[in-house]
């Protein structure tokens, strides 16, 4: 199960389509649960399933029931930004970590990062709430900073302890994610479309790439993310 976490507005869902591209290339059968129902996901839609919960008037419960769904090999869970009380509060209330273990599955928390400290003062109120019930991967999204400063120095050494690790999301033009969502077409096939100048299909293709190669040469972000 892997949860995706963060404040609002950090590419939780970008991370979450570049990562079922890879998961779908290993064969992993996955299935997205969504707080968005404003067709973030709808290019993805025939790939995998998409189903809408609404965490905030607690209708998420049916989660649960899919850890005992043994026709799934991955759980993505896309929870809100900036309401990470109420994510504490579900996660107590239905004893996650306990039912996690009970059903023989792993839980990863997904969280991109800029440069604000409202993702680092999120980031830690995960840890805290987790601590070692579960695996870590930060994404450095670098549409946002060209460098981390502040999470290199107070938060880096902590995620390391833990036995967390790091990825990175490399830099995009707003207008470049603006130009693939008119088309609804998963990120893979953007890159093919004759309808975008070669320039952008190439910079795209390579963008896509070098997060893929972020992520295979971590051997912990290959486990943590269901890629082994």
């Amino acid at each position: 199960m892997i949860i995706t976490v963060g404040d609002a507005r950090v590419g939780k869902s970008t991370v979450i389509k570049l990562l079922l591209e890879m998961l779908m290339l290993k064969g992993k059968r996955t299935k997205v649960y969504s707080q968005d129902t404003f067709g973030v996901f709808k290019a993805y839609e025939n790939l995998v399933p998409i189903e809408y919960f609404n965490l905030l008037n607690d209708e998420a419960d049916q989660i649960i029931d899919e850890l005992n769904n043994t026709r799934l090999d991955i759980i993505i869970i896309d929870m809100p930004g900036q309401y990470i009380e109420k994510i504490r509060q579900y996660i107590e209330s239905i004893s996650l970590f306990e039912v996690v273990v009970r059903f023989g599955w792993k839980l990863t928390f997904l969280q991109p990062i800029s440069h604000r400290n409202n993702c680092l003062n999120y980031l830690n109120r995960i840890i805290e709430i987790a601590s070692n019930n579960a695996n870590y991967v930060v994404v450095k999204n670098y549409h946002f900073s060209p460098e981390f400063r502040e999470y290199d120095k107070k938060i880096q050494k902590k995620i390391s302890i833990i036995g967390g690790t790091e990825i990175e999301l490399l830099l995009l033009h707003r207008n470049h994610y603006q130009m693939m969502d008119k088309l609804v077409k998963p990120y893979s096939e953007c890159c093919h479309d004759i309808s975008l100048i070669l320039f952008l299909r190439s910079f795209i293709y390579q963008w896509i790439k070098k997060f893929q190669i972020s992520v295979i040469k971590d051997n912990l972000a290959i486990s943590y993310l269901g890629l082994d």
